[in-house]
């Protein structure tokens, strides 16, 4: 049985995992949820949640994907999490699914997982200069004014076992993720053909 380990932080964007998270349900795939701390977090649309776990009780051998979605304030502190970062690299040195959407990406940038990836983030270059990071750590990066410009009907992008999109693409994301987890999915039930 598939068995998929979510992240929340403050701020946490309910409605870019939503579909998801239903998804996993009507399925019945175990989904447990981590945060930093064992305490509540409030989303950005305000609901109060408190995680199952920590972060330090996270088995990365007991899991088949790490999902994390964006958040409203740029600030971002889940980034500074250095077993955030471990876990993130483990992921991928294990070659597990990571599905991270809006501005989530920039936590696979900081644990350096993305300089050879191709992935959309739903933040833009110059501000992510302004908080430190590179061009070198960004180099596949398709930002967001260029998802929102250039690539509209662009709506995820898998670049091996890490899915990324944007918010507009939250739908798509779901159920790609569904078909890399091998489980039924139900498109016509999120508006989707």
């Amino acid at each position: 049985m598939k068995k998929v380990a979510v992240v929340i932080y403050e701020g946490f964007c309910m409605f870019e995992f939503s579909i998801a998270l239903e998804m996993l349900a009507l399925q019945k795939v175990p989904t447990h949820f981590f945060g930093a701390e064992k305490k509540p977090y409030r989303s950005e649309e305000g609901l109060l949640s408190i995680p199952d776990y920590t972060l330090d009780e996270l088995n990365v051998d007991e899991y088949d994907a790490l999902v994390l979605t964006g958040a409203m304030d740029e600030e971002f502190p889940i980034i500074r999490n250095q077993r955030m970062m471990e876990i993130v690299r483990q992921f991928d040195e294990k070659k597990k699914i990571i599905a991270a959407i809006s501005i989530a990406p920039i936590i696979l940038i900081r644990a350096g997982i993305m300089q050879h990836r191709q992935y959309m983030a739903g933040i833009n270059k110059l501000d992510l200069i302004e908080e430190g990071f590179t061009m070198d750590e960004m180099q596949g990066m398709i930002q967001w004014s260029d998802c929102v410009d250039k690539f509209d009907d662009m709506k995820f992008l898998k670049d091996d076992h890490i899915l990324t999109s944007v918010a507009y693409g939250f739908r798509e994301w779901a159920m790609e993720l569904g078909i890399m987890l091998d489980i039924p999915i139900y498109p016509k039930t999120y508006g989707l053909d």
